[in-house]
């Protein structure tokens, strides 16, 4: 990679750390008991894990290979000032439109680094790795490389994406994704930005004709895209045939000018990702090309006759994708805030006896499960991945594949951003707890990291429509099963599987055990237990609905029995693989097999634990039974406490990329910390505002005091 040349910046830089050195000259930096103490306390957790952390750090990567391509690839992003902020600055404390740069020269050193290494796997992690380090670089380049990328190869014809895609993968141009509405969000139905075809001049005229049907949100387009797929009401003849996607050139570029009927800004500052710049986009009768309708689903001839897609619901194709792709933004971030909180967890000491906190059940009763959600999800993560590719066929769409499978990934997404979008903010605001008020400072990433995930709960959907649409589904074919024995015979096997056996699951009256530890030889009575749930409420839900409910009567249980499909269907997938000797966990290493089987049970319990109401209320758990469920939970926490820095380190993060000297890998924080502040501009010494709003109050005499 081409390196950077010095330039005036080296200078302030020089400058900077001889004042922080001398500044360090100055105060004390001697170590106490407890400073010393850290370093011994993070040295024996790490020695008590019971299984091969690297082995471990392994499998989370993919595999030993994938394991050394993504280390090799933090090395070389490591001191690269391009891609990561170099000491004295600190990326926790970049202003906005210091943000948007930075990211924007990430981006641009990550195509450099593409286009100038053979090594093309190597480059894909760099990314990757750059991935990890910023979330606001993550989604910048998401939005072009994916989004934009993905509805030109599953909504255009072989001539539109060999229009697009080479410029797209070389970047001569950048993509944003507008979808969403000022006033309607992600509900399309409602959109209101139009496409009305000319038939004088063959070209549509795009259009927003109202305030609230300008774009908003839209990622990329508020300083950087050239281009954006948009999706509108398409009139043809004065009669509206739908909604369609559309290529629109929003800027040129050579000049970055705005083209003639494109009104954009910049959404500004938000809670998170300052580095993305989200904006809203205005269209005055823009004119485009016939042929910039995405045409694989549907046409429209110079005669102006339009075929429509076989069905609507291949229009909104893109979006399961954009929904899995949670998976590989849960997994990154909350992992990090998880690594975060462990480790300082286990060096922090307070209380009468002076113990760990991470000691504390209230500690370690909410961390382990969390931990465990993240490698339960990073598996079944791969599982849903594969049952997409089914759907897409590699980018060769068959529609009837398509559509014949599309019910059930829609359902399985949509209560997977439900599920994985809620839980992991409670994760968060876990980590935030656990370390106490160290948590507060910016400089410790876990604020920065809760700004960053706040978008995941609405974006790509509001998570609780879609669940309504997940219980919806399943309630669909939950009728189809019991008047009609059906249920369709998909290419991979379904997540709602278990209603093909929902007379069975009917017929049960209470659990098949007493003892919930009876749960951790076998697996199969949590599963038992989960689909019996499932198929109760759900036909609880139904009889509520003929019998005069409406939806929204059953909305908060159609919720609940959502979330309990998704986290049904990561046990499943976890059990299948880590539940057994043979087969599919042949290849693992055993230490590591064993704890990823005590991490599929911490899964169960805390799924029974969670959901246990909804199987009291069908009457298949009793008191005993809930109870039973708790002390095993409980219990199994617990035996976990000592795996909990083994099982983070297996994240594989360089303490470069967590960012909080709370959480470094050797357990020595406080002097770190303190020197991370020093750092800051503007700690130390007299502040520039104290003549002006300090001085002339505390120089004031005080009258009480007699003037000698």
């Amino acid at each position: 990679m081409t390196r950077v040349p010095p330039n005036d910046e080296d200078a302030k830089v020089q400058t900077a750390l001889a004042r922080i050195e001398q500044i360090k000259s100055q105060i004390n930096l001697s170590s106490s008991p407890m400073s010393r103490q850290a370093p011994k306390d993070m040295a024996r957790e790490r020695a008590a894990a019971d299984f091969n952390i690297e082995a471990l750090a392994m499998l989370w990567a993919g595999g030993e290979k994938q394991y050394r391509l993504v280390q090799k690839a933090y090395g070389i992003i490591k001191d690269d000032p391009l891609l990561v902020v170099q000491a004295p600055r600190n990326f926790l404390e970049l202003s906005k439109d210091e943000m948007r740069e930075f990211t924007m020269g990430q981006i641009f050193r990550v195509i450099q680094f593409m286009k100038e290494t053979e090594d093309k796997e190597l480059a894909h992690e760099v990314g990757m790795a750059t991935n990890v380090y910023s979330e606001s670089f993550s989604m910048r380049f998401f939005v072009h490389d994916s989004l934009f990328r993905n509805v030109v190869n599953m909504l255009g014809n072989k001539e539109q994406q060999d229009r697009y895609n080479d410029d797209i993968s070389n970047f001569r141009i950048f993509g944003c994704f507008a979808m969403t509405e000022l006033g309607h969000s992600s509900a399309l139905r409602d959109i209101e930005t139009t496409a009305t075809y000319d038939f004088a001049t063959d070209e549509f005229i795009i259009d927003s004709p109202t305030i609230t049907a300008t774009k908003w949100w839209i990622g990329m387009s508020g300083q950087t895209a050239t281009h954006t797929v948009v999706i509108a009401q398409t009139l043809v003849d004065k009669k509206n045939v739908g909604l369609n996607w559309f290529v629109v050139p929003l800027r040129s570029k050579y000049t970055g000018e705005l083209e003639p009927g494109v009104q954009i800004g910049d959404i500004g500052a938000k809670v998170g990702h300052a580095g993305l710049d989200n904006g809203w986009i205005q269209f005055r009768e823009k004119r485009i090309p016939r042929h910039d309708m995405l045409a694989k689903w549907v046409s429209l001839n110079r005669q102006g006759e339009f075929t429509p897609a076989p069905n609507p619901a291949v229009m909104y194709a893109t979006l399961i994708p954009e929904r899995l792709s949670l998976i590989t933004g849960t997994t990154q971030i909350i992992s990090q805030a998880l690594a975060i909180a462990t480790r300082y967890g286990v060096v922090r000491r307070q209380g009468n006896k002076n113990q760990q906190i991470m000691d504390y059940q209230s500690h370690y009763v909410k961390i382990v499960p969390a931990i465990a959600f993240m490698y339960m999800l990073k598996t079944a993560g791969v599982t849903m991945h594969e049952q997409f590719a089914v759907l897409t066929g590699d980018g060769k769409m068959d529609p009837v594949v398509y559509l014949n499978h599309m019910g059930d990934m829609h359902a399985l997404s949509a209560s997977l951003k439900g599920l994985a979008g809620w839980y992991a903010t409670d994760i968060l605001e876990t980590c935030r707890r656990s370390c106490g008020g160290h948590a507060y400072s910016s400089y410790n990433a876990i604020g920065h990291i809760i700004g960053d995930w706040g978008v995941m709960t609405t974006g790509g959907g509001d998570n609780v429509v879609l669940l309504q649409q997940c219980a919806r589904y399943l309630l669909y074919r939950l009728e189809q099963q019991l008047e009609y024995d059906q249920y369709p015979d998909l290419l991979f096997k379904s997540s709602g599987s278990y209603i093909k056996d929902a007379k069975r699951y009917l017929d049960n009256k209470t659990w098949g055990t007493n003892d919930a530890g009876d749960c951790l030889k076998d697996f199969t009575l949590i599963q038992e237990a989960m689909n019996t749930i499932l198929v109760k409420r759900l036909y609880t839900i139904q009889q509520a609905l003929k019998n005069g409910s409406t939806h929204n009567d059953v909305l908060l249980e159609s919720v609940r029995v959502s979330e309990l499909h998704c986290a049904s269907f990561i046990f499943s997938v976890c059990a299948e693989k880590f539940g057994q000797q043979k087969g599919a966990s042949k290849d693992i290493e055993p230490s590591v097999l064993a704890i990823m089987k005590k991490l599929t049970a911490v899964w169960g319990m805390h799924v029974l634990y969670t959901y246990g109401d909804q199987g009291f209320k069908e009457g298949y758990f009793t008191p005993e039974q809930i109870n039973s469920i708790e002390k095993t939970y409980l219990e199994l926490c617990k035996s976990l406490r000592m795996q909990v820095i083994g099982l983070t380190d297996g994240f594989g993060f360089p303490d470069f990329i967590l960012k909080a000297p709370i959480a470094r890998y050797d357990g020595d924080i406080y002097q770190p910390y303190l020197e991370t502040l020093i750092a800051s501009p503007g700690s130390t010494g007299v502040p520039a505002y104290h003549a002006k709003y300090i001085k002339p109050l505390t120089e004031q005499e005080n009258p009480n005091v007699l003037k000698k």
